[in-house]
């Protein structure tokens, strides 16, 4: 089995979760009428782990209302609060409220912060289903968004030949062994799903989670990067967690490009321009002010 660089090799024992999660009923998936679609490119806005103090509650409605228009979407990569602070409701409620008032399409993700980290989990994800279930319902848009009936915070679409996937990846602490092994096989189950409808209708592939590819989530990554090299599709995977820029290939494959996006109080939003019809289709832009750039990791 592959040994993945800074990474370990998931159990045996995890193969017979993944195959029990696999089959778990998922949304229908059917390639659309947009299969052939002309490849052109695509730019979205990501931005995560914000707002995390209270100066951050000023910061992060300004950089909504100051967001450029050329996104098709936004997405919050998750961590809608500091560690520390208590998993209270109104903070979903306030950043629900934030984030609600931008003008492009918003998706979010969990993060570790809001849910697993919180002193009571399953009251915590009440919250996060109750304030940011299908958030992306809040706006009109033109393309069909599909979400995994086990998981219902997993989707994907497809834009201009790009294919986009949102799934359930948290940092933080393993709060459940049981539900973080079952999660992950789900994830691995909607990524092998999605990729099979879509075949043949993307050129290049993004992937949205919260965590960094560390070993407690080898389970996910392993067979991640056996569905990546027999697709032959670049891929960008997109997280938060970690604050400081990071832009590295550490998945052993050159297919596969990761990007860790600035803390959200730090920086503004990351543009991620997709241009499938390129060898290297993933361009970004930090959009940092001259200060910033002074301070920032490059």
């Amino acid at each position: 089995m592959r040994t993945i660089a800074g990474l370990v090799t998931f159990s045996f024992a995890l193969l017979a979760t993944q195959q029990s999660a696999a089959e778990t009923p998922l949304v229908n998936l059917t390639s659309s009428s947009v299969i052939g679609e002309q490849s052109s490119e695509v730019t979205f806005y990501a931005m995560g782990d914000v707002p995390y103090a209270p100066n951050e509650d000023l910061i992060l409605p300004k950089q909504i209302e100051e967001l450029p228009l050329d996104g098709r979407f936004l997405i919050h990569l998750g961590d809608i609060k500091s560690g520390a602070s208590p998993c209270a409701e109104e903070v979903y409620i306030k950043v629900s409220s934030m984030l609600r008032k931008a003008k492009s399409p918003t998706f979010i993700i969990p993060g570790d912060n809001e849910w697993n980290d919180c002193t009571s989990p399953n009251v915590a994800w009440k919250y996060w289903m109750k304030h940011f279930h299908n958030f992306d319902k809040n706006w009109e848009y033109d393309f069909e968004v599909k979400r995994q009936k086990a998981r219902n915070e997993n989707f994907s679409f497809r834009l201009r030949g790009v294919l986009f996937v949102g799934i359930n990846l948290v940092g933080g602490r393993v709060h459940d062994e049981a539900e973080w092994k079952i999660r992950h096989a789900q994830n691995v189950a909607w990524l092998t799903q999605v990729l099979k409808a879509n075949h043949g209708a993307h050129q290049a592939i993004v992937l949205f989670g919260h965590a960094h590819p560390i070993v407690k989530h080898n389970d996910f990554f392993t067979p991640f990067v056996d569905l990546v090299e027999k697709e032959k599709l670049p891929v960008l995977y997109l997280h938060g967690d970690g604050h400081k820029w990071i832009k590295d290939k550490p998945f052993g494959t050159e297919l596969i490009t990761r990007v860790q996006v600035d803390q959200g109080g730090l920086a503004p939003p990351l543009k991620i321009t997709v241009k499938p019809a390129l060898k290297d289709p993933f361009v970004f832009d930090r959009r940092l002010s001259p200060a910033q750039k002074q301070v920032l990791p490059r």
